[in-house]
């Protein structure tokens, strides 16, 4: 008996100690290149938050190349969120963490790391933990790294992982082209300052995360809409070369991105709003941020306004057309879309709604341009008979999901593919939120999922008081698949489904589900043909489609 006492005495203390170890080690200091930080323990995971990777792009910064954070004495109390950019508000407005303020200085990230590390560190000499870069989505538009529905704690635990989410300029602020600004840069490049932003953090990642637990050499990103569209132009441009190894595009816009003329009329267009001359910058970098984020152009009721340029130096291209050329960074990569993504929202537009079955072709001929012909090939592919025989559900489906979201994915996958690189196909399916009646499996639907923050942010909304047991253990599923991913390349493991991977020769998709996680043949080559011949450019396409439904 009192040696048994004694066995279990040493054990409560053994435990004890590994818990003060854990949390010592969370608020200890780690040092980066700019100076030392302190994190906290939050459950079971050290945090950081609101460390910045950048100078504040304010003043003379502003519309300029990010530059390093310059040393700060002493620790850095890296304990709350910092602020989120600058960013439209109104329907689709965005924001951060509670009591995180807007701002133009806000170039800053979030580390989260499982407290576990401290005991592996004493039984297996520091080991390095695959790292997870989060690039939030939003249109280019609005979105912050550390709104609550993308906090990484419960993916750093469950998935033993480091969690890293960004901050990147938005909207005007970070899109804006200009020639003056073109001239004045030594990279002769402009309109792609969020993009510079996001590999600016990337790199600032691989120098210094070693210090908090994570593997510099073992760097997966990942994001969703303009996050996804965001990871495949960092795949696409040059200047993210040797700073991550594999990605995961949820959702993503591969040909997300606009000609330096395009860019240049919208530019004219907010300044004609904001009083300056056109070529005026000191007037334009003197202005109010608050004011240039009221009066500038760009809303996303109106479409796509924002996206990297081509300048020659972050684009040539469209990503896309750059991946197909072979000119793009080698990555394993995951991708995959939402069932329905925007496809429910059509019946948003009453035109839609109410066209009747023996009105499909002609709807499709007269609201997208198409001909009798084109008409008769889309109804074939989308045959109302697998739509309830309402043509509002087909066209949804049509060009709700699959013109503007799962082909462009699937586009990518084949380039991608054809370059030998490893590849991994999805479809996330569930519907069963509340009101997943009428929305469907729609834009953005897996996050919770991802993140398991069903309680938190916009996702309470569709979650509260409901019983999540199914729900959880797909997003047990999921984290385990995408940080398997991280891990290895390979998203399969212990206790998961098997996922097969995706190959221009057997194209395979992975359905996510509560009701079933399975492997099955992707099956959408047909119709995604028809959509590389019927828009080739992107854009237009997309924009109209989203002004038609608003």
């Amino acid at each position: 008996m009192r040696n048994r006492m004694v066995w279990l005495l040493a054990l409560v203390a053994w435990t004890m100690a590994g818990r003060s170890f854990a949390a010592e080690e969370c608020s200890a200091p780690v040092t980066t290149a700019s100076g030392q930080v302190q994190g906290i323990g939050e459950g079971g995971v050290c945090a950081w938050k609101g460390i910045p990777f950048a100078t504040p792009p304010v003043g003379d910064l502003r519309w300029k190349a990010p530059q390093a954070m310059p040393a700060w004495s002493g620790v850095r109390d890296a304990t709350a969120y910092g602020h989120f950019c600058m960013q439209g508000g109104g329907l689709f407005g965005g924001g951060g963490a509670p009591g995180a303020g807007m701002s133009e200085d806000c170039l800053n990230l979030n580390i989260w790391r499982p407290k576990t590390q401290g005991s592996l560190r004493q039984t297996q000499g520091s080991p390095r933990l695959p790292v997870m870069f989060w690039v939030h989505g939003g249109g280019y538009y609005t979105g912050a790294g550390n709104e609550p529905q993308y906090w990484g704690d419960r993916l750093a635990e469950n998935g033993g992982v480091l969690v890293v989410t960004i901050n990147y300029r938005l909207s005007v602020f970070g899109f804006m082209a200009h020639p003056g600004l073109r001239e004045e840069d030594p990279n002769r490049s402009t309109g792609g300052y969020g993009t510079l932003d996001q590999v600016f953090a990337l790199k600032w990642v691989k120098d210094n995360i070693a210090g908090f637990g994570g593997d510099p050499d073992n760097i997966t990103i990942f994001g969703q809409s303009a996050g996804g569209a965001s990871i495949c132009t960092l795949i696409a441009t040059p200047l993210a070369k040797g700073l991550f190894h594999r990605a995961i595009m949820e959702s993503g816009l591969c040909e997300l991105s606009q000609e330096l003329d395009t860019a240049y009329s919208l530019t004219r267009e907010s300044v004609d709003k904001l009083g300056c001359g056109f070529d005026d910058l000191a007037c334009l970098r003197k202005l109010p941020a608050e004011t240039i984020i009221k009066k500038a152009s760009g809303s996303l009721l109106n479409g796509f306004t924002y996206s990297p340029c081509h300048d020659g130096y972050i684009l040539t291209g469209t990503p896309l057309a750059m991946i197909q050329s072979g000119h793009y960074n080698r990555a394993q990569i995951m991708a995959g879309t939402v069932l329905d993504e925007f496809g429910k929202a059509v019946k948003l537009n009453s035109t839609y709604y109410y066209t009747q079955p023996k009105d499909y072709e002609k709807r499709l001929q007269k609201s997208f341009e198409m001909n009798a012909e084109q008409a008769a090939r889309l109804a074939g592919l989308y045959p109302l008979a697998s739509y309830d025989h309402r043509p509002v559900e087909a066209m949804g489906r049509a060009f709700g999901t699959d013109a503007v979201m799962q082909c462009p994915a699937h586009r990518c996958l084949i380039a991608m593919a054809n370059g030998r690189n490893d590849t991994w196909f999805y479809r996330f399916d569930y519907h069963g939120m509340k009101m997943g009646k009428y929305i469907g499996s729609y834009h953005s639907a897996e996050l919770p999922f991802v993140f398991m923050s069903f309680d938190r942010g916009s996702s309470n909304t569709f979650y509260k008081g409901k019983d999540l047991t199914h729900e959880k253990e797909l997003s047990r599923v999921m984290q385990g698949y995408w940080s398997n991913f991280a891990r290895t390349g390979n998203p399969n493991g212990t206790g998961l489904p098997e996922w097969k991977p995706f190959s221009p020769a057997d194209q395979r998709l992975q359905v996510l589900n509560t009701t079933a996680v399975e492997n099955q043949p992707a099956g959408v080559e047909e119709r995604c043909e028809f959509w590389q011949e019927y828009s080739t450019d992107f854009m237009p396409m997309a924009n109209k489609l989203i002004k038609s439904l608003f």
